[in-house]
């Protein structure tokens, strides 16, 4: 217990910028999905309440604790009519990237934005955290966006792939078997360590290629 304790302790300022960056992070990604559908033709995000910047119509349990744990995480997903779309398999790709791109605009806003506190000392002596939020929210956007993008059941990247690829993605894109294999299998390559590495070395590849600028 007291182990624990001391863990939670240990781990409680990393938390502190990091669970506000992440409810950000996830909050743009959903809302740009909603939004992209919306703009499209399909009112099923805002019939849901998902065309919404508040945080809490959009979280994952499982989702959120799995980015806390292992910094790959997912949202629950946006509901959209494959129907409403004058363009269904165009529109099906637009939404389904809608999230990921979101994210990559956020690190390259929070990157500027970071170029710009680095550039004033007293900016980083006075507001340390300041710097620490945007460092999180390049990091946490960069691994959001591209862990997304993985053609994996139920993440976006998969939604894409049965747009472009599937002659009826419609059978694929909610299917709740088709989601739940796929969180299977995710699971296991969390567990396995296979999507951390991979993911830390693009990462890391990203941010030291950023740094280096």
């Amino acid at each position: 217990m007291q182990g624990l304790l001391n863990y939670i302790r240990s781990e409680m300022p990393i938390w502190i910028v990091q669970v506000p960056v992440i409810l950000i992070v996830i909050t743009i990604h959903e809302y740009f999905h909603a939004w992209t559908a919306w703009k499209l033709g399909d009112t099923t995000p805002v019939e849901t309440g998902r065309l919404s910047l508040n945080p809490l119509r959009h979280l994952d349990p499982l989702g959120t604790i799995a980015l806390l744990l292992f910094h790959v995480g997912w949202a629950r997903p946006v509901m959209i009519d494959f129907a409403a779309f004058k363009h269904p398999r165009r529109d099906t790709v637009l939404v389904s990237l809608a999230g990921p791109a979101s994210n990559f605009a956020t690190a390259i806003v929070a990157y500027l934005l970071l170029l710009f506190v680095r550039s004033s000392p007293a900016i980083v002596t006075r507001l340390p955290y300041v710097y620490e939020v945007l460092e999180a929210l390049v990091v946490v956007s960069l691994g959001l966006g591209l862990f997304n993008l993985l053609p994996i059941p139920p993440l976006d990247g998969s939604k894409a792939f049965f747009a472009l690829f599937f002659k009826r993605p419609e059978r694929f894109l909610y299917d709740r078997a088709v989601d739940l294999y796929g969180t299977v299998i995710l699971l296991a390559l969390l567990w396995f360590n296979v999507i951390t590495v991979v993911m830390s070395k693009v990462l890391n590849f990203i941010l030291y290629t950023l740094l280096r600028l």
